[in-house]
């Protein structure tokens, strides 16, 4: 293989592993029914001032720019940097990558056994960056470990990068009935932004033939799947569903708050209550990237039941005996030792702590598992805490009240 095509396949898995540490700004917004921030929320509003970027993700930022520019001695010497700054077990994998893309496998091995050695002591010190560690380097269709392989070095570092790989468990929520925290609105159909929405990209003719709430949600996540692809680092985007589907029209790409973002509004517009999730992890103060996912809910009306949705990666959270499962439902059927879903590891690692707005009276509710405290940053930043915090699950999730059209 040519140095070329060589550089291109690694640069390829490294851009495939950084791009996920800024898949979540901190700036994300995490709308209710409504798919929007609350007013004046400004750690939630994309168009609010936004601080600097602290100079570890700036460093990582820098190294994703050179990997993508085959300059691996740049990006090393940006990660040599971080590691300074961040001295964190995971940064060793990327650093094996840049070895790994000047073709120097004996300093990539050092990389990963350092990395390894750390996850030995404690799985979670992967972080959602390199919790996935032994799937990628078990992925034979993967180019970036291949020319590893070959060395009897490999098969024993897989095989201890397997056994002290991170993996959900199961969370705890009080499941205790009834609740007295503010209930989710729900949009009206008819409200203006709506119809003009579901009237520009015909939203109804996407459910038509669909027989039940559920069919329609799983119909309007596949469609909203297939409108664009996945980029953690596209940051200059509308802030509404009508916006992000025009602009991906000429080729723009989105995050996963974007997809969480069109999904809710086009599944509003066609009459399902839906709201904007954001899930984060259970170090999601001292983590420094990758430590929230965002994704949708819908109200199945039939079926009295919240259901999981999460358009970037097309999937409508139904259990195998049919059941609709809500997000922390879906977070405990990955902890099962056969799970009836495949879900990237990185995200699951988020998936500890789960908010909401669009209650009634403007207020925002964080559900965490029984045990937990609230979270007050959000990777290292100040964040605006919640109105209410409960570990209850009947506080998250109630069926939603009707709001007027607006």
């Amino acid at each position: 293989m040519s140095k070329a095509r060589r550089l291109t396949r690694t640069r390829d898995a490294a851009t495939k592993l950084m791009a996920m540490a800024l898949a979540v700004a901190s700036s994300a917004p995490l709308g209710g029914c409504a798919a929007r921030a609350p007013a004046g929320d400004a750690a939630s509003s994309a168009t609010a001032p936004r601080k600097a970027m602290p100079r570890e993700l700036v460093l990582l930022q820098q190294a994703m720019n050179a990997m993508n520019a085959s300059r691996p001695a740049d990006a090393r010497s940006a990660l040599n940097e971080l590691r300074a700054l961040n001295p964190e077990p995971w940064v060793h994998v990327f650093l094996a990558l840049t070895w790994r893309l000047e073709g120097n496998n004996d300093r990539a091995f050092e990389e990963l056994d350092l990395a390894i050695d750390a996850f030995e002591k404690d799985p979670y010190s992967a972080g959602p960056l390199a919790c996935s560690l032994d799937l990628e380097l078990a992925d034979l269709e993967s180019t970036e470990w291949k020319p590893l392989r070959a060395d009897p070095r490999f098969a024993p570092m897989l095989e201890r990068a397997k056994k002290c790989a991170w993996r959900p468990d199961p969370l705890a929520f009080d499941d205790s009935t009834g609740s007295h925290a503010p209930r989710p609105l729900r949009r009206a159909a008819d409200d203006a932004e709506l119809t003009k929405l579901r009237e520009a990209y015909a939203l109804d003719s996407v459910v038509k033939d669909c027989t039940s709430d559920l069919e329609r949600v799983r119909a309007m996540c596949r469609w909203v799947h297939g409108r664009t692809s996945h980029d953690g680092w596209n940051d200059e985007l509308p802030e509404d569903a009508l916006g992000l589907l025009q602009v991906a029209e000429k080729g723009a790409q989105w995050r996963c708050v974007q997809y969480g973002i069109v999904v809710a509004e086009c599944l509003n517009a066609v009459g399902i209550p839906a709201r904007v999730v954001g899930a984060q992890a259970r170090d999601v103060e001292t983590i420094l990237a990758g430590a929230g996912h965002v994704f949708a809910e819908a109200w199945l009306e039939d079926r009295q039941r919240w259901v999981f949705v999460d358009a970037q990666l097309d999937i409508v959270a139904i259990d195998t005996d049919g059941t609709p499962l809500n997000s922390a439902e879906f977070r405990n059927a990955l902890a099962r030792p056969e799970s009836p879903f495949s879900y990237p590891r990185g995200l699951a690692f988020c998936l500890h702590y789960f908010n909401y707005h669009g209650l009634e009276g403007e207020k925002r509710l964080t559900l965490g598992p029984v045990g937990s405290a609230m979270p007050t940053k959000f990777q290292r930043e100040p964040t605006r805490a919640p109105d209410i915090f409960t570990h209850r699950m009947a506080d998250a999730y109630q069926a939603p009240l009707p709001a007027a059209a607006r």
